[in-house]
């Protein structure tokens, strides 16, 4: 059932259902909360993420993308960044990552893809970042990874 879930849960634009959501922030939460080997560095544990729902507009769009015009990168075909598609979208962010993945089944498959390459282990274990979403769109996934400005304080913006 559960893999039914996650499945169909891919197929709109709008959050999956709640166990679908709980399901991947468990297994995201409980890597981060044991630590981790990525290649050569061991990643220690890490706070854990929660799901937003704009980040998997975000994410959603970029599978989405990618699946339209069957190209595989970390940049929309207009040349965005992680960055600037989040902000298309309202994320105020003060962190942001993302992680991309093609051709798994699941979910936990392309998670453990995700562990075994160092840089997407790296993100998965960004100290930095508190929340979360993952999408799916034909044979994409998209994880978007942020943490959003303290709206109290004021930030310079790097050129």
């Amino acid at each position: 059932m559960l893999w039914f879930l996650l499945v169909f849960s891919f197929l709109f634009p709008k959050d999956p259902p709640d166990k679908a959501i709980q399901f991947m922030l468990k297994n995201v939460n409980e890597l981060r909360a044991n630590g981790c080997q990525c290649n050569r560095d061991w990643m220690p544990p890490v706070g854990p993420v929660k799901w937003n729902s704009t980040l998997f507009k975000s994410a959603y769009s970029h599978a989405k993308e990618m699946d339209r015009y069957k190209f595989f990168k970390h940049f929309s075909r207009k040349g965005e960044n992680i960055g600037q598609r989040v902000e298309s979208f309202g994320y105020d962010w003060l962190v942001v990552g993302e992680n991309i993945g093609m051709g798994q089944d699941y979910f936990l498959e392309v998670l453990e893809e995700w562990i075994e390459s160092e840089s997407h282990c790296k993100m998965l274990m960004n100290p930095n970042v508190d929340e979360m979403a993952v999408a799916r769109k034909g044979i994409y996934w998209v994880q978007h990874f942020g943490k959003l400005k303290d709206p109290r304080l004021k930030y310079r913006r790097r050129n």
